[in-house]
């Protein structure tokens, strides 16, 4: 169990949280004639060890008639590897190994398939590369628990684009598959090596 403290014995300025916590309220609030942004927002702050106490905003769903968020609320929550994974790689621009303007063929030349030669490393970052979101065979992968390097090797080879790179804005799984390549083929080590050692590991995380 975590110590709860005032914002200020952690070094968190109250003004910035207070404001954090009136866009929770301000994204849960609902209307009669408009729905939420979002049905509900659970926020601790913590740091070191000790956390701010926990505040919770909105309700148990979207539904009219939803009960106001409980303290042992569940929520389901996805793509929490994405922005590690683009942390890695941002890990590796700093350090001048890679580059968000070049081609992913500079570092990749397989990902030329499909006419994939003019996709930018930013395009990876923002979700501007085109790439399906999922590959096409993807439930059957996850069936048989094909390896991470299946299905990173079909994101590379096998993705065709829905348009062209730069001109459109589209969320794809595919481009966060193939940044952690980029990482593995930089560094030499795998993904999860290269997580480890560089960020969870200094941040003293589990």
């Amino acid at each position: 169990m975590l110590e709860y403290v005032s914002p200020g014995q952690i070094g968190i300025d109250p003004h910035k949280l207070q404001h954090a916590y009136d866009l929770a309220s301000a994204w849960t609030k609902r209307t009669a004639d408009k729905p939420a942004v979002m049905p509900a927002v659970a926020l601790m702050v913590g740091k070191g060890g000790k956390a701010i106490e926990p505040k919770f905003f909105g309700h148990q769903g979207p539904d009219p008639d939803a009960p106001p968020i409980r303290r042992d609320s569940l929520f389901l929550i996805a793509s929490l590897t994405k922005p590690v994974t683009y942390l890695a790689a941002m890990i590796l621009v700093e350090r001048g190994l890679l580059g968000l303007s070049d081609p992913v063929t500079q570092y990749i030349p397989d990902f030329a398939a499909h006419h994939k030669e003019a996709t930018q490393v930013q395009h990876l970052f923002t979700h501007t590369s085109g790439l399906p979101d999922m590959l096409d065979n993807n439930l059957a992968l996850r069936r048989e628990h094909a390896p991470l390097a299946k299905f990173i090797e079909g994101a590379i080879r096998d993705t065709v684009p829905k348009f062209r790179a730069g001109t459109d804005l589209s969320y794809q799984s595919m481009g966060t598959l193939v940044v952690a390549e980029l990482v593995q083929r930089i560094s030499g080590l795998s993904i999860a090596e290269f997580v480890g050692r560089e960020i969870l590991d200094p941040l003293g995380l589990k």
